[in-house]
């Protein structure tokens, strides 16, 4: 008959002393003897009716069966803390405000509706949304947190990666069977183009050639500060738009529009939630970001970049 003993106490000692690869460094991080932690070992080994640990003056390993059970021991202890955060999180109101930008199709990547469903599960939250065309400086403008597009932080931010975005190059068939298609990004130049005007770098775009990111100036007679207007426009055979596929996914469906270059598409750029790294010590804020990372799409999706 098994004897009653603190399983999970013994299945964490277990863990740090493999971690750790020694009984003594483990008995030092606990504050306890050594004694107590090799009788915790052996308690869990006695439990399961297994050696869990080779031992011998100079090493320590793990058997076959030592092995197997570290890797069911670190499910139980993962899903254990889930539960423990469930229940903290009950016995504790979330609430404040977080003040939040994206950019205005920020509801093609999800964020819309997972921060409506967050502040439906936390009444004592108030959220601030802010769908913006332009850069923000988060510090300045007191903003907790961003999603941004292919921008890597400094120091003093965190970016925590939600997604990805795919650019394409598209035209109408009008136009190009008026102006022909081109067969080279370089072109582009000579081309009447569609320009949004949001982004970073309106008039230069980008694109891959032999296995490096390469640019091209565009000029045309159409600028529109929205995506959804200059796939409106692009589709009107006013010119050659370089878009994310989202917005002119129901054009290329329908035929109205048609996707070129596309041997010379960029590689998926990431979307990251970005926020000052003090501020995830705030207890609203960390479960934001846990919220909004463990419910994200798991498909790749389409934003322009420099929002």
């Amino acid at each position: 008959m098994k004897r009653n003993i603190d399983l999970i106490g013994a299945i964490k000692t277990f863990k740090l002393v493999t971690e750790l690869g020694s009984f003594s460094k483990a008995a030092d991080q606990l504050g306890i003897v050594v004694s107590a932690v090799s009788r915790k070992v052996a308690d869990l080994e006695q439990h399961f009716g297994c050696q869990l640990l080779y031992r011998t003056t100079r090493a320590m390993n793990l058997t076959a069966e030592g092995k197997y059970y570290l890797e069911q021991f670190d499910q139980i202890i993962e899903q254990l803390a889930h539960l423990e955060h469930r229940a903290d999180i009950k016995q504790h109101t979330i609430a404040g405000h977080i003040r939040m930008t994206a950019p205005p199709d920020a509801q093609k990547l999800g964020i819309t509706r997972l921060v409506g469903e967050f502040a439906q599960q936390h009444p004592a939250v108030k959220i601030t949304l802010l769908l913006l065309n332009r850069y923000v400086n988060l510090v300045e403008e007191g903003i907790d947190i961003a999603v941004r597009v292919h921008e890597l932080p400094d120091s003093r931010f965190v970016a925590r990666r939600f997604s990805e975005i795919k650019l394409v190059y598209v035209a109408s068939p009008s136009y190009l069977e008026e102006y022909g298609q081109p067969m080279h990004p370089k072109e582009l130049s000579e081309h009447k183009c569609v320009i949004d005007s949001s982004i970073r770098t309106p008039g230069r775009w980008r694109y891959h050639d032999s296995g490096e990111e390469r640019h091209v100036n565009v000029t045309g007679s159409m600028e529109v500060n929205y995506g959804n207007i200059t796939a409106d426009y692009a589709a009107a055979g006013h010119g050659i738009a370089f878009l994310p596929d989202f917005l002119v996914q129901d054009y290329l469906d329908s035929g109205q529009l048609i996707s070129i270059l596309e041997s010379y598409q960029i590689p998926p750029a990431p979307v990251s939630l970005v926020y000052p790294a003090n501020r995830i010590n705030n207890p609203l804020m960390a479960e934001f970001v846990r919220y909004l990372l463990n419910n994200k799409p798991s498909a790749t999706l389409s934003l322009t970049k420099g929002k």
